[in-house]
C-alpha cells in the first residue's frame, strides 16, 4: 500500500511541475509517463481521469501554500513583517525555482476547467483573500496599515496585485518585477 501512496504522490508532484510549465489544457498523462517512466495505466489506476488528477494537484498545492502561510504567521506576529516575509518568499521562489502560482495560471483557463478543478482554484483564491484580510485587519488594528473600507475588499485588491505581479515577472522573465510591485503594494498600505 505504501508504494501505491508514494506513486500517487509522485504523480501529483510531477503533475504540479508540469501543470505550472504548461497549464491544465496543454498537460497530458503522456507528459507524466515521460518524467516518471511509468505507463499511462498506472496513472489511471490512481487518477481515473485528468480532472481527478487536476483536482488532486490543486488540493496538494493549496495545502502547500497554506502550510507556508502558517509558517509566516508562526515566525512573526507583526503584520508588516508577515507581509514582507510573504513577498520575499514568493520572490525567492520566482528567482530560484522558476516558480509560478498554479492557481493564477489556472484562473486564466477557468472557463475550460472541469468543475471539480475550478472549485478548488476558486477555493485557493478564497483562502488567499481570507489570509490577507486577517493580516490587513490586524495591521490596521495595530496602526501599521492604513486603508479605507472593508478589509476583505482591500485583501482582494492585494491578492490581485500579487498575482498580477507574478504574471509581470513571468512575462518579462524578471523576478525583480514581482518584488518591486509587491513592495509598492506594501508601501501603499503603510501610508
Amino acid at each position: 500500500m505504501k508504494t501505491q501512496v508514494n506513486t500517487a504522490q509522485q504523480i501529483i508532484e510531477i503533475s504540479l511541475t508540469l501543470m505550472i510549465e504548461r497549464g491544465y489544457n496543454a498537460f497530458s498523462y503522456a507528459n507524466i509517463t515521460d518524467r516518471l517512466e511509468i505507463r499511462k495505466a498506472s496513472i489511471h489506476y490512481h487518477f481515473p481521469n485528468k480532472s481527478d488528477l487536476g483536482r488532486a494537484v490543486v488540493v496538494y498545492y493549496r495545502a502547500l501554500v497554506q502550510q507556508s502561510l502558517n509558517q509566516i504567521e508562526q515566525a512573526s506576529d507583526d503584520p508588516r513583517r508577515q507581509l514582507a516575509m510573504y513577498i520575499e518568499q514568493v520572490h525567492k521562489q520566482l528567482k530560484e525555482d522558476n516558480f509560478f502560482c498554479l492557481c493564477t495560471l489556472f484562473a486564466a483557463e477557468l472557463p475550460t476547467l472541469p468543475e471539480n478543478v475550478r472549485d478548488e482554484v476558486q477555493g485557493y483564491f478564497r483562502d488567499q483573500v481570507t489570509w490577507f484580510s486577517a493580516l490587513l485587519t490586524d495591521g490596521r488594528t495595530k496602526g501599521i496599515f492604513t486603508f479605507g473600507g472593508d478589509p476583505e475588499i482591500e485583501a482582494q485588491s492585494v491578492v490581485a496585485a500579487m498575482q498580477g505581479a507574478m504574471i509581470a515577472a513571468r512575462t518579462y522573465q524578471d523576478p525583480e518585477r514581482f518584488r518591486a510591485i509587491a513592495l509598492q503594494v506594501s508601501s501603499d498600505l503603510q501610508k
